[in-house]
């Protein structure tokens, strides 16, 4: 699979290279798409939301403030959890240097950014995965903008470490007097956040738009790669902005097998309740409804729901095979 990850990058190398005959930019200030370059826009979001944790013991995470700040200049970019470099731009596609994280630590962790971010249109992490600009005056108001997706989700296993008459069975544990045995969260050793960075292809065409990512972890914590993939569709009705998107995440097994195995750091020697994750595809689907009712409040409910990749739901750790996060709430875009 690696292999595959590394003819990826040198397809969307390609893509980068096929693009560069075309200097003609992909937008302009005057376009209700773009965001404005040089400009910084931020916004937060005040409402009520969760993303359920489907690990056992683990607490459901809150949503209550979801700050967002982004600048998009000439070449460089910040969009709340990432930060990018455009190395080419035309009418329909942009090619990026991007570094993101990968929030899987969240679900470890009693309060992490996994708290003030939503899983974005293109996989990644952000407050709405809609980009609205921070000063709506008027009939302005109505015009809403789509950011370009900075920013998971797991292709079908490749192999079964356990055989492929485990597909529909998660391994029961047992202790060494044979009874079965949970492991909770909060028995194992800390998950960290990593650090991702990589390659970033993203086409456009009217209100639907499609990016692709390669990552691979910079900050050594696990050492493992994601490819993200996302699509997005618009609709405008009236003042309502509808936002509907899809994609998956696919993670290495390092990546994978970091957060969701069990080894010696997690039960010490008791090597029977030892837990091998393999690399894992998750899909997901997300759903925005926004509507501004004043030139800095705007309305906005979210849904996102991802069915998780089957070496995670597998897991020893994991009760549930999917996590669904809600919010309802306002945007204040200053």
């Amino acid at each position: 699979m690696r292999t595959w990850f590394s003819f990826l990058l040198l397809a969307l190398l390609a893509l980068s290279a096929q693009a560069d005959t075309s200097t003609e930019p992909s937008c302009n200030s005057e376009q209700a798409d773009c965001v404005a370059v040089g400009s910084w826009q931020v916004s937060v979001g005040v409402g009520l939301g969760v993303r359920t944790n489907p690990l056992i013991g683990g607490d459901n995470i809150p949503l209550v403030l979801l700050p967002s700040v982004s600048y998009y200049g000439e070449r460089f970019f910040f969009d709340t959890t990432s930060i990018g470099f455009t190395l080419h731009e035309d009418t329909h596609s942009m090619f990026n240097l991007v570094a993101t994280v990968g929030l899987d630590s969240m679900y470890f962790s009693d309060i992490s950014l996994g708290n003030f971010v939503i899983e974005g249109t293109g996989g990644g992490f952000n407050l709405g995965g809609l980009g609205l600009t921070s000063a709506l005056d008027g009939d302005a108001a109505e015009d809403l903008t789509l950011a370009p997706p900075v920013d998971e989700t797991r292709t079908p296993n490749t192999y079964d470490i356990d055989g492929p008459n485990e597909f529909f069975h998660k391994p029961e544990l047992t202790s060494p007097r044979g009874e079965p045995q949970t492991i909770f969260v909060e028995q194992i050793a800390d998950r960290k956040m990593a650090g991702l960075a990589g390659l970033e292809y993203s086409y456009s065409l009217g209100a639907t738009q499609i990016s692709v990512q390669a990552l691979q972890d910079f900050t050594h914590v696990h050492d493992g790669q994601e490819l993200r993939f996302g699509l997005d569709r618009r609709w405008r009705l009236g003042r309502n902005q509808i936002a509907l998107a899809g994609g998956f995440v696919w993670q290495s097994d390092r990546v994978v097998d970091y957060y969701y195995g069990l080894g010696e750091r997690d039960v010490g020697d008791a090597s029977q309740l030892y837990y091998r994750a393999g690399d894992a595809v998750t899909p997901y689907l997300r759903a925005d409804w926004l509507r501004p009712v004043t030139p800095n409040w705007t309305l906005q409910m979210t849904l996102h729901q991802k069915w998780l990749g089957r070496s995670i739901h597998r897991s020893p750790l994991v009760q549930d095979s999917t996590s669904t996060t809600v919010f309802v709430g306002g945007v204040y875009h200053f």
